[in-house]
């Protein structure tokens, strides 16, 4: 039976000069799970969004033969009668649950909203309700849970929020917005179980958006590949995966990230951490023995070898990047940090600044990471003035232009600003500001994760070839364990504040030592 039809949607600007989306077709059977899949840019969302016609009008125009929902035309609804079946039949769960959580209320009242809105404002049912639904949700401690703001949840919890609150009107139909992309691993997979789990039990539909190829073959009966706005394929999910037609998915499908370093390295140690420790003050207190402390880092020894990519992988709050600022020099810390043979901690100011030069950091979002009011040219060169102060504009220029060219960029793009380029472009343009002082190590702290599969891959293919040529060594942090056997020699895994397994990368997938290494790796579709 199906639940939704939607036939030559098409969305344009308000001007009809521009195409966002052309010409999309499918259908939806009661029950069953239908991925969309495709880059940024696709269509992806403003198709998930078009179904109920949550889009500004001020900015697009939606047109289509038929929506479809229940044997009724709803592209024909007015605004009353679609705000009727939002989050009551069609619900939506979009992908930043901080951005789309209400920071100044509890989840309790935000949950409530919802059950007064389209069930009953009954106050002992909407407590029934609101209880039974964050239980469903995985969330054990729901009194605790309900009566927090936002921010005082982690990822995985506000995700199992967004989740409750989507369901608790028991739709018809779940949109799901990359629901995980934000997430770990283990995270992924509960959340992605937790709604088939949900699915089954109430006989729901669900439309599960993503970028991640990989993913949705493991969820999805039918798969709807988007590029650039138009339905390139679109077909049950074995067919697809086993038998793809268009060029586009045959890419995506051979996006997933191959073994690309070289097994040889240097033995020469280039870092090497002993003994690290590292806390936070959590309860002060004017006694010391009353001070309460978070340990965040608890007897870390590791090494890095020149030329060397070692990968940092765990689970949020594991220590990740905590470990990444402890290198830098940006927190406070016990134990023993070399760089060259060089003790940093023993450094003065002067000395740590004039050796700065040679550990650099490439970030998660390079949106955030890159100042907008400075062009391409004043980022790349910022480093250069700073440590090279005789340096001339016309040799400024010439290394811009080479660290441009460097990372797979067009030296005529240097006057323009971050915004103005993509997410895949504006990570080459951290990695290139990371090479202007040559550095001997680059931290790259989860440098893939906010970028498409096929962007993915080109960035990780960049770095090898840089390692290549200039026997950079890399740490590198992610929760992405494919993108970590891809990219790296050796592999650290981190759980709780503390190293739990190391060991070259083929072993520890071949033969991982502990459970949660084991789950980890089986959580990232393998």
């Amino acid at each position: 039976m199906n639940i939704l039809e939607i036939d030559n949607l098409n969305i344009y600007n308000k001007e009809k000069t521009k195409t966002y989306l052309n010409n999309i077709s499918f259908v939806l059977k009661k029950g069953e799970t239908l991925g969309i899949v495709g880059e940024s840019g696709s269509g992806k969302t403003l198709t998930g969004l078009s179904i109920t016609q949550l889009l500004d009008t001020d900015i697009f125009s939606l047109h289509a033969n038929h929506i479809i929902f229940k044997n009724e035309n709803i592209y024909e609804y007015d605004e009353p009668k679609l705000q009727s079946i939002r989050g009551n039949k069609i619900s939506m769960i979009f992908q930043e649950p901080m951005l789309s959580l209400n920071p100044v209320q509890t989840i309790r009242s935000q949950i409530h909203e919802v059950i007064k809105l389209h069930v009953t404002k009954d106050t002992d049912i909407i407590n029934e309700l609101t209880e039974s639904i964050l239980i469903k949700s995985g969330l054990d401690e729901y009194k605790k849970v309900s009566n927090s703001y936002p921010h005082m949840l982690s990822g995985g919890q506000r995700q199992r929020v967004m989740i409750a609150m989507s369901l608790v009107c028991n739709p018809d139909i779940l949109i799901a917005d990359e629901p995980t992309t934000a997430l770990d691993v283990t995270l992924q997979g509960q959340i992605l179980n937790l709604l088939k789990t949900l699915k089954d039990e109430n006989n729901m539909s669900l439309i599960l958006i993503s970028h991640d190829l990989d993913l949705v073959r493991h969820y999805a009966d039918n798969i709807l590949i988007l590029n650039n706005g138009r339905n390139v394929e679109y077909g049950q999910s074995n067919t697809i995966f086993n038998n793809p037609t268009h060029e586009y998915t045959k890419e995506l499908i051979s996006s997933r990230p191959k073994k690309i370093v070289q097994n040889k390295i240097n033995t020469k140690n280039l870092l090497k951490i002993e003994n690290l420790n590292c806390k936070f003050l959590m309860k002060n207190s004017f006694f010391k023995n009353k001070r309460e402390y978070f340990n965040a880092l608890q007897d870390i020894c590791l090494d890095i070898k020149e030329g060397e990519t070692v990968g940092i992988v765990g689970e949020s709050g594991s220590g990740k990047t905590t470990l990444a600022l402890s290198i830098l020099q940006l927190l406070d810390y016990e134990g023993n940090i070399s760089l060259n043979n060089k003790n940093l901690k023993n450094l003065n100011n002067i000395e740590l600044r004039q050796n700065r030069k040679n550990f650099q950091i490439v970030f998660q979002d390079p949106y955030s990471s890159l100042s907008p009011r400075l062009s391409i040219k004043e980022i790349l060169s910022e480093g250069l003035k700073s440590f090279k102060e005789n340096l001339s504009n016309h040799d400024i220029t010439k290394i811009c232009d080479e660290l441009m060219q460097e990372v797979g960029l067009d030296k005529n793009m240097l006057s323009r600003y971050p915004h103005q380029f993509s997410g895949g472009q504006r990570q080459r343009i951290a990695i290139a500001r990371a090479l202007s002082l040559k550095p001997k190590l680059i931290i790259l702290d989860e440098p893939t994760s906010a970028l498409d599969v096929l962007v993915q891959k080109n960035i990780l293919e960049l770095l090898a070839n840089l390692q290549k040529k200039y026997s950079i060594s890399y740490c590198f942090i992610s929760h992405d364990l494919k993108v970590i056997r891809s990219i790296s020699h050796r592999i650290y895994v981190l759980k709780e504040s503390r190293i739990i397994e190391s060991n070259e990368t083929e072993n520890i997938f071949d033969n991982p030592k502990t459970e949660y290494t084991k789950n980890l790796i089986e959580s990232s579709f393998f």
